[in-house]
């Protein structure tokens, strides 16, 4: 089972499987996820269970397509989905609890790439919080 819930816990789901992890660079969906990218993957609606679904707010990101988030904390909780539904739905990566066996198997919109996330693999990493915090500045 492949669970996921919201920063607040009012919202949780559950599917029985899923697909691999899309990554995509593209505007909407970093802004839709809240960071320098979106990661969704795809199960099947009637394979998906919902707890607090009532706490869910929905926004129409374009036509013929919505996104689901938490009314109270704003996580992400969906990708873009039709509005007229299909078999499937798309999930948010972000909101996972556990990881199973879900990899990323793609980036999309790579060259919408955030600028500002260039080179983020050769600075200082850290296991915890980031110790210069409180000397920031701009």
């Amino acid at each position: 089972m492949i669970g996921g819930s919201c920063l607040c816990g009012a919202v949780r789901f559950a599917a029985e499987r899923g697909s691999g992890i899309v990554v995509c660079h593209c505007s909407m969906c970093r802004k839709a996820a809240g960071g320098a990218f979106g990661a969704f993957f795809v199960a099947l609606r009637d394979e998906v269970t919902w707890e607090g679904a009532e706490h869910l707010s929905v926004y129409r990101s374009s036509p013929g397509l919505e996104r689901a988030f938490c009314k109270h904390c704003g996580t992400a909780m969906t990708g873009a989905n039709l509005t007229e539904p299909d078999e499937t739905i798309i999930l948010a990566a972000s909101a996972l609890d556990n990881d199973g066996s879900l990899r990323v198997i793609a980036v999309e919109h790579a060259a919408a790439k955030a600028t500002w996330s260039e080179g983020s693999e050769e600075v200082p990493h850290f296991d915890g919080p980031y110790p210069g915090w409180e000397k920031l500045r701009p």
